[in-house]
């Protein structure tokens, strides 16, 4: 399997594809990795930290947490916590984060991808 180590970049759609923020990914053993990023912008931030196990090239298992949220006043924030799927599909030039629920359960969907 190819090593993905290095600095990704990380985007949440709400704040910005265009002004993605960084991920930075650290071999820790065969396959697996540990990962720690983040974006902020338009009131909003994403997070994430934790550690990534690559299972094949287009499917990453993710444990640990994933934060989005608004910032300033409210700070109100939405945290994944625990196993996630991070899939490539569709020749895409990213994993996206396979539970795209918002926390608010308001219909919206979070599309949090980890570029190549």
């Amino acid at each position: 399997l190819p090593d993905i180590s290095g600095t990704h970049h990380l985007t949440l759609q709400w704040i910005s594809w265009d002004r993605p923020g960084k991920a930075v990914i650290k071999k820790t053993g065969t396959n697996s990795y540990s990962i720690s990023g983040s974006q902020r912008g338009n009131g909003q931030t994403l997070k994430i930290d934790g550690a990534l196990i690559m299972i094949t090239p287009l499917e990453l298992e993710f444990d640990g947490n994933i934060e989005t949220g608004y910032y300033g006043e409210t700070n109100e924030s939405c945290v994944k916590k625990g196993k996630q799927t991070f899939l490539s599909t569709q020749g895409r030039k990213y994993w996206r984060l396979q539970n795209m629920a918002s926390c608010e359960n308001d219909g919206l969907t979070d599309y949090v991808d980890i570029y190549f």
